[in-house]
């Protein structure tokens, strides 16, 4: 599984306290690569103005991000992947000093790449809404800051838990939808059928003959309920509009775990025992986020 090595950072809304404990990651993780599926490390937000921590690295780490945010004075560059209209080209660099950093332009196809070539552990600054397009790799965890027990946060934690519960296929299985875009049907005879480019644009579907269902992109509702006639099975498994109930018969060819979820216990009474019963039976540690404090 080449994202075993990747960490993704989430966090239930602007402002829940991301980048500081990114920073406490980085800080105990030498020899770690930080980068961003977005823009982080900006010292203000870019739509509120907003004050921002920024993202601290020494030389003992490494950044993937756009060449036009590198101040190259302070970066030796390793490695150029593709280029990014906004960013510049995509490099792999490592500070000379201790410095911040803004870390931006990389997408899924690029960190991939990145897993052949670096060999430690990869923290992946994100938003929930850029990893449902810019996908997930196979193997990876998933860090979650949240901040409340509010409806916003209730979707979003309940959305990585479904993700999380989802098994692979059959590796023969997973083997036949390797590189397929869209939505397709696959009957018992291993007969592919692309149904749509999209859940978006199915107007009317019942599982017909199909055995398999296959999903490229964003999971509606709808199409997930056909689970009771037939095996799903997505590329993404956070892009699903609405979450089930129960996950049977629905799998993902990119695993992921829900490994740690990061708060602050006094912001709101009764945070930890909520998130309890949110994650279920998941093995995921949860951390009170106060005893983590910006350098």
């Amino acid at each position: 599984m080449e994202g075993e090595k990747i960490v993704y950072m989430l966090g239930t809304k602007k402002g829940a306290g991301k980048t500081t404990v990114l920073n406490s990651l980085v800080r105990e993780c030498e020899g770690c690569c930080i980068t961003s599926v977005g823009m982080d490390g900006e010292d203000k937000d870019s739509l509120t103005s907003e004050p921002k921590p920024r993202v601290a690295v020494s030389t003992s780490h490494f950044v993937l991000t756009g060449e036009r945010f590198l101040n190259l004075s302070k970066f030796e560059v390793l490695d150029v992947f593709s280029y990014n209209p906004i960013a510049g080209h995509v490099v792999l660099a490592r500070p000379f000093i201790e410095t911040n950093v803004i870390i931006a332009g990389a997408n899924a196809t690029i960190i991939k790449q990145l897993t052949g070539k670096f060999h430690g552990r990869i923290l992946v600054d994100g938003a929930l809404d850029r990893l449902v397009h810019a996908g997930v790799l196979d193997g990876a965890r998933i860090f979650l800051v949240v901040h409340n027990v509010g409806p916003e946060s209730s979707r979003i934690v309940k959305k990585i838990v479904f993700g999380s519960k989802l098994v692979k296929p059959p590796r023969e299985i997973e083997a036949v939808f390797s590189g397929l875009e869209g939505v397709w049907g696959m009957t018992e005879a291993g007969q592919l059928t692309k149904i749509a480019d999209s859940c978006l644009t199915i107007k009317k579907f019942n599982g017909g003959k199909f055995e398999w269902l296959y999903i490229s992109g964003i999971a509606t509702g709808s199409v997930l309920r056909l689970k009771d006639r037939l095996k799903i099975c997505l590329a993404n498994p956070l892009a699903v509009v609405e979450p089930l109930g129960d996950f049977d018969n629905i799998y993902t060819v990119n695993r992921i775990v829900l490994e740690k979820i990061f708060i602050n216990q006094s912001a709101q009474r009764g945070l930890l025992r909520v998130l309890r019963c949110w994650v279920e039976d998941l093995p995921v540690e949860i951390e009170d986020a106060l005893s983590i404090e910006e350098v």
